[in-house]
């Protein structure tokens, strides 16, 4: 292409094979969602001005890194307007922009004094590797807040901002649906059909996964040295063992006089539906305190609770069903049912002060009233747990 400075047609030419280029200008532009009318009218004018320069190759290499610059530029006006709204410290995050747009200028004065390729190849890596720290910070701060459970209200400033913030959520949904850890069993959403646990026996004969037997093992041991009295009255539950338990509630209510329909909803109110209780996954115990066998509110008075409460996410494990979660959970307050997610996940629950539901953002469920929850855990006072007899409720 010959550049001539008195024709139109060339600066358009000029833009179009700028703008082919696999450069970082080009991709720094579409990653930051910076808007195509800002790129054109920015190209048009560097593109007037390049046209001035006799070598093809520096004008055009000019007008890639100097088009880049603007995208550095379109980003920190954004980035800060985020960061600052969170009321953090924004230190870090001007030196990362300021470096790249430093190193965007330097790229263009390089490039247009020397004009070879060597040189835009280096200003084009250098400006990546600054970019690319500058969004890792983003990311970070992202992960952060999806982690807290805040990624529902958390709006970002800018389009580009939006598109970077979906794409770490994505990322982080799928990394935890593959962790077996936090496999979500709700009245939502049923145990998978090729779901197997792999069960051992604790020391009074209820069962465990194996997954979460040493950490279950280790919390009970030291909290009774703390001075409590932790009794595990249920763990897991086969399959076959809740629709066994669910049949027999079912014929109760028949045998009672009432209809097939209606005995399957009063059933559900004693005994969890097969496929909707984290018993059957092995990785939830019931835990109540020697000095107080009935599964109700009133445990949490216990010192065991108590301590349990404050101290079980050490081991990996949370409180599953937290109070004013119901609404979210589906269950009513329950301060013994304990499920195990592992000790990174468990903290951050923990820390956030969330139940698993917001921590896999899977808090959309069918319209249901608080009454509904609570009539489905109703029964559940009315019961006394011991070794011999334990509870196979929810």
């Amino acid at each position: 292409m010959q550049i001539d400075p008195d024709t139109n047609h060339n600066k358009r030419d000029l833009t179009e094979e700028t703008g082919k280029s696999t450069g970082t200008g080009k991709a720094a532009a579409g990653l930051l969602g910076v808007p195509a009318r800002k790129i054109r009218t920015v190209t048009s004018r560097i593109s007037a001005a390049a046209v001035k320069i006799s070598d093809k190759t520096k004008a055009a290499a000019a007008v890639l890194v100097l088009l880049a610059s603007v995208a550095v530029l379109a980003y920190e006006t954004g980035a800060l307007r985020m960061i600052n709204g969170s009321g953090e410290d924004v230190r870090p995050y001007t030196q990362q922009i300021s470096v790249c747009r430093d190193a965007a200028a330097g790229s263009a004065l390089g490039v247009i004094e020397t004009g070879t390729e060597q040189t835009c190849r280096d200003s084009e890596e250098r400006l990546e590797s600054e970019m690319d720290k500058v969004t890792a910070a983003l990311r970070e701060e992202y992960m952060e807040i999806l982690d807290s459970g805040q990624g529902s209200s958390f709006h970002p400033a800018s389009q580009a901002e939006r598109l970077l913030f979906e794409r770490v959520r994505e990322k982080r949904k799928e990394v935890l649906s593959k962790d077996p850890l936090l496999l979500l069993v709700n009245k939502w959403h049923y145990l998978p059909e090729d779901y197997t646990a792999d069960p051992v026996t604790l020391p009074n004969g209820q069962m465990i996964g194996s997954e979460c037997y040493e950490p279950l093992m280790e919390m009970l041991e030291d909290c009774a040295e703390a001075g409590g009295n932790p009794i595990v009255c249920s763990g897991y539950r086969p399959h076959n063992k809740q629709v066994d338990l669910f049949d027999a509630q079912i014929d109760r209510w028949l045998y009672a006089g009432y209809e097939q329909e209606d005995s399957e909803d009063l059933a559900a109110t004693a005994v969890a539906i097969p496929g909707t209780s984290e018993h059957e996954l092995g990785l939830a115990a019931d835990i109540y305190s020697s000095e107080n066998m009935s599964l109700d509110e009133s445990q949490v008075n216990t010192f065991t609770q108590q301590w349990l409460m404050e101290n079980c996410w050490k081991y990996g494990f949370i409180l599953r069903y937290p109070k004013d979660k119901s609404d979210i959970t589906g269950i009513i307050f329950e301060p013994w049912h304990y499920r195990y997610v592992g000790k990174k996940h468990a903290r951050k629950i923990q820390e956030a002060g969330i139940c698993l539901e917001e921590y896999l953002e899977e808090t959309d469920h069918p319209e249901e009233t608080a009454e509904d929850s609570e009539e489905a855990e109703s029964l559940d006072g009315e019961q006394e747990y011991d070794q011999a007899e334990p509870f196979y409720g929810y």
